[in-house]
């Protein structure tokens, strides 16, 4: 069985800075290392996919490169934010791939922009990703673990756009036989309005189980940049992998037990985890 771990911006990353690593990343990638050596001890595979963070995010808004430069040849200022940007995502993932490696974990990255070009931002065709999904494939079978990332990467429409790694998990599980997607994040799950603002009474008070059917309204604060559609993107796509692919997807906090049995696919679910599935 495939399993594909998404770590999240807000955890690998300070998303109130810009280009600044997560105080906690070190026992964050420890965690993996772990849900590693577990998986393969009984005979799955692991996928890793990760947030940019502050090392996108700013900069994405910053440019507007999720829109696009929309004509046939970008500007002075594109120019200079597309190479911005994909320096600094390719900064995180560089340490992200070297600190697994030293890890022992086998680790070898898969960049968006190589293999896919896209069009109308995320709602590229699925076809479009078939080279992606192959060498993903591939790495797998050769026994690595393949990590991508949320990217800037080329499109026919707008000239460029930003591309979440919600929506390479989607696609990855459309093509792949994956069994779970699992979230890690920050916080212990998706919660009714922003846990971080404790002055707001309700931010304690998590969604545990979450209906592909239902409408959720979550009220979110706007401290930090997001332009891949922050908690709600995150929310859509888990609910489209659910009733397209047929997977399980959770978000958990990293760190904590659940997220550990999570990953290595052991069925403990308890209220302090978000499950979404079909009721």
């Amino acid at each position: 069985m495939i399993v594909i771990v998404k770590l999240g911006g807000a955890a690998i990353t300070n998303k109130k800075g810009v280009c600044e690593y997560s105080a906690c990343l070190d026992p964050l990638l420890d965690q993996v290392r772990q849900a590693y050596c577990d998986l393969q001890a009984q005979g799955h595979q692991l996928i890793l996919v990760h947030g940019a963070g502050s090392f996108g995010h700013p900069q994405a808004k910053k440019y507007q490169l999720k829109e696009g430069w929309r004509t046939s040849q970008p500007g002075a200022d594109y120019l200079k934010g597309f190479s911005h940007i994909r320096a600094c995502v390719q900064q995180l993932n560089t340490t992200i791939i070297t600190q697994l490696e030293q890890r022992g974990v086998p680790v070898l990255n898969i960049t968006p922009l190589d293999y896919l070009h896209a069009r109308h931002g995320q709602d590229t065709p699925t076809e479009r990703f078939e080279a992606l999904v192959e060498r993903t494939s591939q790495y797998l079978q050769l026994g690595f673990v393949p990590v991508l990332h949320g990217d800037a990467v080329l499109d026919d429409m707008r000239g460029c756009t930003i591309l979440s790694g919600d929506v390479i998990l989607y696609h990855l599980s459309k093509w792949l036989p994956v069994a779970r997607c699992v979230f890690l994040t920050d916080v212990e799950g998706i919660y009714k309005a922003d846990p971080k603002l404790k002055m707001v009474p309700q931010s304690f008070e998590i969604l545990s189980h979450i209906s592909v059917k239902d409408t959720v309204e979550v009220s979110t604060s706007f401290t930090v940049a997001d332009v891949t559609g922050g908690i709600q993107g995150k929310i859509q796509w888990a609910k489209r992998m659910v009733s397209d692919c047929q997977v399980d997807v959770m978000i958990c906090r990293w760190g904590t037990k659940e997220a550990l049995d999570m990953m290595t696919l052991q069925n403990t679910f308890t209220d302090k985890m978000t499950r979404f599935s079909l009721f």
